[in-house]
């Protein structure tokens, strides 16, 4: 008798790693990567990103905004849900921005999406004096088709303002010096 119940477990034993190894053998799917949160992917460009470019997107699609030198050299990038406020603070120069929508499901984080609609356009991004000099623009899918529109400019102004603080007088309350100087500056959209 226990001959018999030592030879049913092997077979049990038997049987189990051949479910092990055939569950091991069977192709695996591709699966989407879990995609992003609105923001920066990745930044490839020495120099600092201060310049806005500001995408305004609906429900629906996600979306990969890249931008490329004019040797088509990678220089930021970044994902959107769709519906997302998104503004990608880039680098100065002229750039091809392109925008990649996708279904969310379709992410893959190497590849991009694996289905999608690109359209592209170059814009300048400068800093002249106190103004740095962006863009805003939309990006809809119609019919099936990526179309981008409402093309706005869109400008920051810095403002820089001197913070001291008086501390020392005579006696007569005549001003010696200022002690304490600080150079505050803001940021806020020009008109």
């Amino acid at each position: 008798m226990t001959h018999a119940f030592g030879n049913r477990n092997r077979e049990r034993i038997t049987m189990l790693r051949i479910l092990m190894l055939a569950t091991a053998l069977l192709p695996t799917g591709t699966y989407a990567e879990p995609r992003p949160a609105t923001g920066l992917l990745s930044k490839q460009s020495p120099l600092p990103a201060t310049i806005p470019l500001q995408v305004r997107t609906s429900k629906g699609h996600d979306y990969a905004i890249s931008l490329q030198d004019d040797k088509g050299s990678p220089v930021i990038s970044g994902y959107q849900r769709g519906g997302d406020f998104f503004r990608l603070l880039v680098p100065p120069g002229r750039h091809d921005v392109t925008i990649t929508a996708g279904l969310p499901k379709d992410w893959q984080s190497d590849q991009g999406f694996t289905t999608g609609m690109k359209a592209s356009v170059a814009m300048d991004f400068a800093i002249r004096a106190n103004r740095r000099e962006g863009h805003q623009i939309t990006a809809k899918v119609v019919n099936g088709e990526l179309r981008l529109g409402d093309r706005r400019d869109q400008t920051i102004c810095q403002i820089a303002e001197w913070d001291s603080i008086q501390k020392e007088t005579t006696e007569g309350g005549i001003p010696l010096r200022y002690l304490d100087q600080s150079l505050d500056t803001r940021s806020r959209f020009c008109d």
